[in-house]
């Protein structure tokens, strides 16, 4: 397995772990989230609850949550062009 291989594994479980994160304070929050389906609007209730939440702290933590999202999907897409293209 080369080294972009492993990249590309490692930036899958690392969007799978936000996602998850994501999922699991949302149904602690009480919105209604099903475990497989659903992602893009767990997404936009995420974005919600960010918005919305009143507690600094929260707040900083959400917003960490989806920043994590963001470079996992980046390095995704990144590790996968190169893995297409370079060869």
């Amino acid at each position: 397995m080369s080294w972009m291989k492993l990249g590309l594994f490692g930036s899958i479980v690392f969007v799978l772990y936000f996602y998850q994160q994501i999922k699991m304070t949302l149904k602690g929050k009480g919105y209604d989230v099903d475990l497989v389906t659903g992602w893009i609007s767990d997404y936009k209730k995420f974005k919600q609850l960010i918005d919305s939440e009143p507690d600094k702290k929260l707040k900083t933590q959400y917003q960490q949550i989806i920043t994590g999202l963001h470079f996992a999907l980046l390095g995704l897409v990144v590790i996968a062009g190169f893995l297409i293209f370079g060869q």
